[in-house]
């Protein structure tokens, strides 16, 4: 039986918690579940009495944001094939916006209390610490990637026939050195790759501004603040695009660009020598992202209820987003698409809708998408992230169903094999594959991507319908429990892992570039660089430098080289008077 005094009775309140729970009761006095047990201890457990002036950190936060982390690392590899397969390329919002959301709700909770319960001066002086901070780690990155690309051209670690140390983005500082390093240190270089932590920066330094305007008209003055920035942000943006591109633009368009001509200056110079080269992460555009998480760790915006309405309203925003996101739909000449009506006006559209999906400034219809990823997000998780502490059910099905799925996924992946094995046919099977190519029906290319798709996603589901129950537990519960802990840590040490993963995307791009010419070199012709295999290898272990880097910096952070102080608490003596002081520790 449950205690009586976990939830005041079974009538909903006001308490969104509450009613949670009582929900959860009823559940377990039905199906006798003990997940739901479980999870309704979690639910009602009274909160830890954390350290004074010390505020729990968000399972939610760490953990998304360690998830950025790996995504971040895929994107930036050069020629990685696991990029085709990130939420980039079936949405508009990316992993960006998660570390700058969720960067946005740290400094709320790490900053937004010194400025409250200190004073606003100690506050702007702990931002200004933090610019600090990020400035001399954006140079460090910027350096260190130069010195490797460096080290794998003396080394000819990648492909001897490239030179990496003229790669664009740095580059400059071995052909235009004065001017790059000058450049680099005033903010005034700012190439692609190196462009999120002064986007990061100057957005860290608009918090002093935006807490000073909080004190004088209160949130709504802030939200009035951030949106004006951001739709002045926007109209500079668009018309830094016209004077690029120099179209016809009509007269309401021509009314646009007269206003955003006021705001040219919010377009930062990123290379010296280049006219029109500005940031790619415009601050005053993703300050709205950043903002808005910023706001929810104030409190100034409150949680989002989670009801069935809202979460089909932002199904139908991502999934409305995916023709103009995917380049399979939306490149008619090489996608699943073809050349018609339909094709030529999903390109034309996409190319109508740039103001309000393009990336440098947030775009309306991109910020969208965000929130609806973030909400799908938050309520996938449950209340107060309480699926990263139990793990999933697995939803019972019959033997007859699971045997039918068996089935059936077996015919497609048997059916699919000639198309999405055909290096492994070539090399192990040379006369089924002569065989297979006099006979089998030949599949336009464009279309391959489509039966890879399909074959992935009935191995998935071959896979998932042979393993026995108690596997499908652990795998949705004990193996997602396992990874979770994992996970929030890189999300802890998201600076120091975001750092080492610029650098090592450029080391893994070019061990790839290497393995292609060795393969080559030992007559292993019929393996490619970045075939499935090499891809795997080469990202997890991306990952695993990334969780390594992690543990190491938590570690180091912890200090334990010191001496713990030992407790003030009196030890009991057994008679009256004081317990000897303790030392403290040098």
């Amino acid at each position: 039986m449950l205690p009586s005094n976990r939830c005041r009775g079974s009538h909903r309140t006001a308490d969104p918690q509450e009613n949670s729970c009582n929900l959860v009761q009823r559940r377990i006095a039905r199906t006798g579940s003990r997940y739901e047990y479980v999870r309704y201890l979690i639910m009602t457990r009274q909160p830890e009495i954390a350290a004074p002036g010390k505020r729990q950190r968000d399972l939610r936060l760490d953990f998304f944001r360690g998830l950025a982390m790996f995504i971040i690392l895929f994107a930036h590899t050069p020629g990685n094939g696991w990029t085709l397969w990130i939420p980039a390329r079936f949405g508009f919002s990316d992993a960006t916006e998660i570390f700058v959301f969720c960067s946005g709700m740290a400094s709320g909770i790490a900053f937004g209390s010194v400025f409250l319960k200190k004073s606003w001066f100690l506050g702007a002086a702990r931002i200004c610490f933090r610019v600090w901070q990020v400035y001399w780690a954006h140079i460090g990155v910027v350096l260190a990637t130069a010195l490797l690309m460096v080290i794998i051209d003396v080394t000819q670690f990648g492909d001897p026939s490239k030179e990496y140390a003229r790669w664009f983005p740095v580059g400059g500082l071995f052909t235009r050195s004065e001017e790059t390093l000058l450049g680099l240190f005033t903010l005034t270089y700012v190439p692609g790759l190196f462009d999120i932590l002064p986007m990061y920066l100057v957005i860290l330094a608009m918090v002093p501004l935006v807490m000073a305007i909080y004190r004088v008209g209160g949130r709504e003055a802030v939200f009035a603040f951030i949106a004006v920035t951001w739709l002045c942000a926007n109209l500079a943006g668009y018309a830094r695009i016209a004077a690029r591109d120099e179209i016809e633009l009509s007269a309401f368009q021509q009314a646009f660009v007269w206003a955003g001509s006021h705001f040219t200056w919010m377009n930062f110079p990123g290379i010296p020598w280049q006219e029109n080269a500005t940031w790619f992460f415009n601050p005053f555009g993703w300050q709205l992202v950043f903002f808005t998480g910023f706001s929810f760790a104030m409190g100034w915006i409150p949680a989002p209820p989670v009801n069935r309405t809202l979460v089909i309203i932002a199904i139908g925003v991502v999934v409305l987003t995916v023709p103009f996101a995917w380049h399979k739909m939306y490149q008619y000449l090489s996608g699943f698409i073809p050349d018609s009506m339909v094709g030529r006006g999903l390109w034309e559209a996409r190319g109508f809708i740039e103001p309000v999906r393009w990336k440098s400034w947030v775009g309306g219809w991109r910020y969208l998408h965000f929130l609806a990823v973030a909400y799908l997000a938050w309520a996938a998780v449950g209340p107060g992230g309480i699926r990263l502490t139990t793990g999933w059910q697995v939803i019972a099905r019959t033997t007859k169903h699971r045997l039918t799925v068996r089935v059936v996924a077996g015919a497609v992946l048997l059916l699919t094999a000639p198309y999405t094995l055909i290096d492994e046919i070539k090399f192990l099977l040379p006369a089924l594959d002569t065989w297979l190519f006099e006979n089998i029906v030949l599949i336009p290319g464009r279309y391959l991507g489509m039966v890879h798709l399909i074959a992935l996603t009935a191995l998935i589901m071959f896979t998932w319908h042979s393993i026995g129950d108690r596997a499908r537990t652990w795998l949705v519960r004990d193996a997602f429990l396992a990874c979770v802990p994992v996970i929030r840590k890189v999300g802890t040490q998201s600076l120091a892992v975001f750092l080492v993963s610029i650098v090592l995307s450029r080391f893994s791009g070019a061990w790839m570039d290497g393995m292609g010419v060795r393969m080559a070199d030992y007559g292993w012709d019929y393996l490619t660089p970045r075939d499935a295999w090499m891809t795997a290898m080469v990202n997890l272990t991306g990952v695993a430098i990334l969780i390594g880097t992690a543990y190491f910096c938590s570690w180091i952070k912890r200090q334990p080289w010191r001496d713990r102080a030992p407790s003030t608490t009196p030890a009991p003596t057994g008679k009256t008077g004081n317990a000897p002081s303790a030392v403290p520790a040098e």
